[in-house]
């Protein structure tokens, strides 16, 4: 059995492997303890694990807890099944790096698109030769309506989870009028910029809150919510040492 542990910027995914497929998955608030790890591996043995976290390594702790296990933490020298032409690649968050190496197993002959909609919204583009060619990052969902309460004086704090309203007709409605409808076309256009740009243009969708964007079209647009788990598995088989 393999262990994934996907640490985001607000709570973490953590996922169980065996032979290839994805057997069980738990997502929890914030980082994981001992316990809630042995907990939700048991009773399996875990034979390695691989992490992935945008905040803080717990790298150490894991291998303390596990200390039979096999522990890769993945960071931008890890070596990984693509290549990229970022001009930064030491500042590329792992969380993308896992996000298009599952993308590029799942399209092996087409440039896809990944896009992730978490605390902020990544785009990425990787082509059919696995070269990762750049992307964006803009504000998710939450940040949006907290910016505006924050550098406003009056505008109240407004929860995303309350349902996005067909036109604002109250202050709370209206942002979330303006932050939700805003970043659902948001991404549409940045889809749509791409598939101009790249020929049977392949679109993956991730995140906590990927299910804001209605698939378009079922041939080009993918829900792929343990998309970042698959990429950090198939890294972690990039790099796991031989059988002995």
């Amino acid at each position: 059995m393999k262990l994934i542990v996907d640490i985001g910027n607000s709570r973490t995914k953590l996922g169980l492997f065996s032979d290839g497929k994805l057997t069980d998955t738990l997502v929890i608030s914030g980082l994981p303890s001992e316990a809630d790890l042995i907990s939700f591996c048991t009773p399996s043995p875990v034979e390695s694990i691989a992490i992935s976290s945008v905040g803080q390594d717990i790298g150490e702790e894991l291998q303390r807890w596990f200390p039979n296990s096999f522990v890769l933490n993945i960071d931008s020298n890890t070596a990984t099944p693509i290549t990229s032409i970022y001009s930064t690649p030491s500042t590329l968050g792992v969380d993308r790096i896992c996000g298009m190496v599952a993308a590029s197993k799942y399209f092996p002959t087409n440039t896809v698109l990944v896009i992730d909609m978490g605390t902020c919204v990544t785009y990425d583009i990787i082509d059919s030769h696995k070269t990762h060619l750049g992307g964006g990052i803009s504000p998710g969902y939450k940040m949006r309506l907290d910016a505006m309460h924050h550098f406003t004086a009056k505008l109240p704090n407004v929860s995303p989870e309350k349902e996005i309203p067909a036109i604002g007709t109250s202050t709370e409605g209206s942002l979330l009028f303006g932050a939700g409808r805003g970043l659902m076309a948001e991404v549409e256009g940045i889809i749509a910029y791409f598939s101009a740009q790249h020929q049977n243009l392949k679109v993956i969708l991730t995140g906590g809150n990927h299910s804001m964007v209605e698939q378009r079209d079922e041939n080009a647009t993918f829900a792929a919510p343990n998309l970042i788990l698959e990429g950090i598995h198939f890294i972690l088989l990039h790099n796991e040492p031989l059988n002995e």
